[in-house]
Parts: structure tokens; C-alpha cells; sequence
């Protein structure tokens, strides 16, 4: 497996990559299924037409993604050239001095928020992450993502890391918040259909009465573009199934806006 990755990573390195997506997508017997079910599932009233039109552009451009990840990484200066909607909204929440959750979700791509927020605002990060099971991969995953501003926390043993890298060390909170929860007490919200949906970051915000913004890195006309959108702080008339549903929605209308930057390759959804 970790060498068909460095084949992979070598095809990118040299932007063959996205080239060739027709043959992940013609020969990947294993996730396409999942990609055309979540399509279904999402996007009930669109042809089939449509959807493998979606599917196709989805493996397209995940695997221009993972080229310009590799990029961004060899020449930091092409952050500058990113587009920045509704920066005040970061600003704003900067200045407030109150922790700072970044709301986003498998869209885009989510892997240079980061390294622009710490280069442009000076604001160090952490981000909640899922450790890779091959273990040289999730070493290169970590070796991309984190540095000394950027704070990896593993998923599994977050709790008390989240609450000091918030609190006491200042960092802005990154997480991917639309992956299927296997918590039983997960409210069930409209995400496309009624669905689970994970209330981590409604109960973050209400512990550590943080500011929630949501942030979206995406591609258009062929440039990339940063997207803040209108914040939310947990107050005491909300509840956690409320602050949520907000989340979900929030995301959902971006996937509805770009369809095929969504990663649809998650078993997110249950079939009715």
C-alpha cells in the first residue's frame, strides 16, 4: 500500500495525476459504489446523467487537489495568491480574543486553510485529526499538515488537548465536522436527509463559549478561494440540536453550490 502512495504522490509531484483520473475512476471498484449512492442519496431529483457527470468531476478534482497540496508545500509564497471572502468575520473574532472554533467540513481544499490562516493572520492552529492506519502514510500526512503553528490532535484523545490548545495556548480549533458519527447520542438533523450528525463542536462552543465560524477552502474559475461565513457563538437560548443543524446546513448549501468539490467517497449516509 505505501508504495502504490509514493507511486501516487510521485504522479502529483510532476501533475500527471489529475490526468489520469479517468482510470481511478473506471478501475476504483471499491469507493465509486459509495460516491453514487451518496449522489442518490443527496441529490434525489437529479438525473443519473448528472450524478455520474459529478461523480467524474469528483475524482477529477480530488486528485488536482492532492497536486496542489503538494504545491502549496514547496512554494508557500502561492498562498498569497489566494482569495479571501468575508475576512472580517476572522478578524472580528481575532480581536475579540475569545477561542476561535474553524467550522469546515470535506469540501474543497480543506488542507490549505490552515497554512494560509498561520501565514497571513500569524494565528496558530490545531486541528482534530484522524490517525491513517498505514503508519509511513499517516507519517507523511503529518509531516504535511503540522509544524510548530499547527497542532495535530488526534481524534481519539482529544478532549482535554482541545480545551488547552483553546484556552491556554490560544490556537484556533480546526475541525472536519460532517464525517458519520458512531455517537448514539448524536441528534438526528437534516443533512440531505434526517441524519446523525456529530454535536462536537455545539458542545465545544458551549463549554468554552467560543466563537464558531465557518470556513470553506474551495476552487473557482480555476482560482482558490477562502470563504468565511457569518459566525455564531452558543447562547443560552440555543441548544445543541439547533447549533448543529446550523452547522449541517451550512455545509450542505456549499455542497449544493459545488457539488463535485464535496469528497463523496465517506459511507456518510445510511439509505432510506
Amino acid at each position: 500500500m505505501y508504495i502504490l502512495f509514493r507511486i501516487f504522490y510521485f504522479l502529483a509531484s510532476i501533475k500527471i495525476l489529475s490526468k489520469l483520473w479517468f482510470i481511478f475512476y473506471y478501475l476504483d471498484f471499491f469507493r465509486k459504489p459509495i460516491v453514487l449512492k451518496n449522489l442518490d442519496i443527496a441529490f434525489p431529483n437529479k438525473s443519473k446523467k448528472e450524478k455520474i457527470k459529478i461523480a467524474k468531476n469528483t475524482y477529477k478534482n480530488f486528485l488536482s487537489f492532492f497536486e496542489d497540496i503538494i504545491e502549496f508545500k514547496k512554494n508557500p509564497s502561492k498562498l498569497d495568491e489566494i482569495k479571501i471572502i468575508n475576512e472580517k468575520y476572522l478578524l472580528e473574532a481575532i480581536n475579540s480574543k475569545k477561542p476561535i472554533i474553524l467550522m469546515t467540513a470535506h469540501f474543497g481544499n480543506w488542507e490549505i486553510s490552515p497554512k494560509l490562516i498561520v501565514k497571513k493572520y500569524k494565528k496558530p492552529l490545531a486541528i482534530i485529526m484522524r490517525e491513517i492506519e498505514n503508519e509511513k502514510i499517516n507519517k507523511f500526512f503529518k509531516k504535511i499538515r503540522g509544524d510548530e503553528d499547527i497542532k495535530l490532535i488526534n481524534k481519539k484523545r482529544s478532549s482535554r488537548e482541545i480545551i488547552k490548545s483553546l484556552l491556554k495556548e490560544k490556537r484556533i480549533l480546526g475541525i472536519l465536522i460532517d464525517q458519520k458519527t458512531s455517537n448514539r447520542n448524536a441528534p438526528i438533523i437534516p443533512f440531505f436527509i434526517p441524519t446523525k450528525f456529530n454535536p462536537a463542536i455545539s458542545k465545544i462552543a458551549k463549554s468554552t463559549k467560543g466563537i464558531v465560524i465557518p470556513g470553506f477552502c474551495y476552487k473557482k474559475n480555476n482560482e482558490y478561494i477562502l470563504q468565511f461565513k457569518k459566525p455564531r457563538e452558543f447562547k443560552e437560548n440555543n441548544t445543541i440540536e439547533e447549533f448543529t443543524k446550523w452547522q449541517a446546513k451550512e455545509i450542505e448549501d456549499m455542497i449544493k453550490k459545488y457539488p463535485s468539490q464535496y469528497y463523496w467517497f465517506h459511507d456518510r449516509w445510511k439509505p432510506k
